[in-house]
């Protein structure tokens, strides 16, 4: 039985959010134990989008960002990233640590390592999700905190990926707790073949 092109997309970004889900329940429980604060998550929107349309999410390709990123190793080769616009980063310092900085330049050591082990927890529980959900083998190479323009960030962690027709899987992430909330965007960057085999093992490769 074939399955047309706009099922197989209505299908693909229900997977997507379903992995989105799974990995933010993880993501929850280990920030929540790392501040001893309690917090919620939630997808407000999950695509399939071009690498082009990185910038975009954050609200273009000279918006200030805070991006956290990894490359993945093991069965699909790529990378993942979570990435805040400067002011959802400012409105996370708050939450964690009672205050922010006011620009980039004033970013310290605490900061940055507070930037450093969210993005780490939310990436790991993603990777760990997609694991899961195609008991492929995949491993992260340790992360690496910048602050850049959104532009310049995507640059650096897919530059490679630009000779090709890649593209990725982003997971609009909301993070809340009782002084309000904060968004960020979960990209994942598989290389070509992995993108294919990744929606393969979930039975959702294209329509023959």
């Amino acid at each position: 039985m074939s399955i047309n092109s706009s099922s197989l997309d209505a299908l693909r970004l229900s997977a997507i959010k379903e992995l989105a889900n799974i990995g933010l329940g993880h993501a929850t429980t280990a920030i929540a134990e790392l501040t001893q604060k309690p917090f919620n998550m939630s997808v407000p929107r999950a695509e399939q989008i071009g690498l082009e349309q990185i910038p975009l999410l954050i609200g273009g390709r000279e918006e200030q960002t805070v991006g956290i990123y990894m490359s993945v190793e093991g069965d699909i080769t790529g990378h993942i990233a979570f990435m805040f616009p400067w002011n959802s980063a400012q409105k996370l310092w708050t939450m964690i640590l009672g205050s922010a900085p006011e620009t980039a330049e004033q970013v310290g050591e605490l900061e940055a390592s507070v930037m450093l082990e969210i993005g780490n927890i939310v990436n790991s529980s993603f990777l760990n999700a997609i694991s899961d959900m195609t008991d492929f083998k995949l491993h992260a190479t340790p992360p690496m905190v910048s602050i850049e323009m959104a532009a310049a960030i995507l640059e650096s962690i897919v530059l490679e990926a630009y000779s090709a027709d890649h593209c990725a899987l982003s997971i609009e992430t909301r993070i809340v707790d009782e002084q309000g909330g904060a968004e960020g965007y979960f990209v994942y960057i598989p290389s070509e073949q992995g993108l294919h085999d990744f929606f393969e093992r979930l039975g959702l490769g294209e329509a023959a």
